[in-house]
């Protein structure tokens, strides 16, 4: 039989052995601690489900004096974040993502501040078999400045309408998506007539004006999902999504009888004339614009201010 003391003696030993653990799991946990609060960055500690450690920028960015008082409102970190998809790849799905995530992974995620949502760049990094640091980089500056470049390089200074460029890629986009899926779409090119005589008359600033105003209330007529564009110069172009050739003429008879009616400012009348061409298979961006070019110059020959169809020599 093993002696009392024996038994005592095996008692301490793994009583020690406890503490020693304890010791050295607490060490750890205040190295982590430190270790994080170092990171500038909105950094979390996390098993494979619930929030352990917060540094003080994530306490500050999530409005928390404490993990504590975090945690009473979600233990999950996946709450407290969007993830920005792309291509429709979703990395956040399981209880347990971050032991998913493959190693050097940057997924782009959106976090609610206030009545603000920033953009975070995040990744996970495995500290040992259970736990993981998740790191929040701050690229909302980064982003803002991308899409005000991307909007230099795809707007018209004067107008602020898309320009030439931009269409054109719209324009080659929309008969690929036709191409599969067998939809339709139609193209509208108008400009404004005699604006020669507006410029001469009047100056260039009377003439930009115009340009200003026509854009406007044009843009203001159209779906979200059609694309308008300065073509160059006085002249426009429309793509009207899911339309056909008829629906394009009314859509642009309308916006002909808008322009005619609308009170400009020291002008007092500006006329326009359009040529409507409707996507079909055996046309490319090339043709089509062609008919739709040609359709706009018998307008402007039967007398302005009127709307002719590529596949209609007939004046509408």
């Amino acid at each position: 039989m093993v002696s009392e003391t024996s038994l005592c003696a095996v008692v301490i030993v793994l009583l020690c052995l406890v503490i020693i653990f304890l010791l050295k799991r607490n060490n750890f946990d205040s190295y982590l601690r430190k270790f994080i609060e170092y990171n500038s960055n909105i950094t979390v500690v996390t098993d494979t489900t619930d929030i352990l450690m917060v540094n003080s920028a994530g306490l500050h960015y999530f409005g928390f004096p404490t993990v504590e008082a975090l945690k009473k409102k979600t233990k999950f970190l996946s709450k407290l974040f969007t993830e920005v998809t792309n291509d429709d790849i979703k990395h956040v799905q399981s209880i347990n993502w971050v032991t998913k995530v493959p190693k050097r992974q940057h997924i782009t995620v959106q976090m609610q501040s206030g009545t603000f949502k920033q953009t975070f760049s995040m990744q996970v990094s495995k500290i040992n078999d259970k736990r993981y640091m998740v790191t929040f980089h701050n690229i909302s500056k980064v982003i803002a400045e991308k899409k005000a470049i991307t909007q230099v390089a795809e707007k018209d200074e004067l107008t602020q309408i898309y320009n030439r460029a931009k269409f054109n890629t719209v324009l080659n986009d929309a008969i690929r998506t036709t191409q599969v899926y067998d939809k339709t779409f139609s193209v509208i090119l108008f400009d404004i007539d005699h604006f020669k005589r507006v410029n001469d008359t009047y100056g260039h600033d009377v003439g930009d004006k115009v340009l200003i105003q026509v854009s406007a209330l044009v843009k203001n007529m159209l779906h979200g999902y059609d694309t308008f564009a300065r073509w160059g110069g006085e002249e426009f172009v429309i793509l009207a999504e899911s339309t056909n050739e008829n629906e394009a003429h009314m859509l642009a008879n309308r916006i002909r009888e808008a322009i005619e009616h609308f009170p400009f400012e020291i002008v007092k009348q500006i006329t326009c004339s359009f040529g409507v061409s409707q996507y079909t298979k055996e046309k490319n961006a090339e043709t089509l614009l062609k008919a739709a070019d040609d359709a706009l110059y018998r307008a402007k020959e039967s007398g302005r201010n009127t709307v002719c169809i590529s596949s209609d020599k007939t004046s509408l």
